[in-house]
């Protein structure tokens, strides 16, 4: 047993990052969403894909950019 199995016996792990593959290598139990760090993660280039079919359902749906961290995305 590794020490974040051990951990996991005794409390709740928590993702505080914006990296989706650590993400999904650790299963934490849960993940917090701080702007700062998803939107650092969505600046990654292997990431694009989901960021553009993001922007695209939300034009589908009707969303428009209100701030200019909207329109950062692209």
């Amino acid at each position: 047993m590794n020490q974040l199995d051990s951990i996991k016996q005794f409390t709740t792990v928590v993702a505080d990052s914006g990296d989706i593959e650590s993400i999904r290598h650790y299963h934490p139990e849960d993940a917090t969403t701080n702007p700062s760090l998803l939107l650092k993660a969505a600046g990654l280039a292997s990431y694009s894909g989901l960021i553009d079919d993001a922007i695209a359902w939300g034009q589908k749906t009707g969303w428009r950019p209100r701030s200019a961290g909207g329109s950062r995305l692209r």
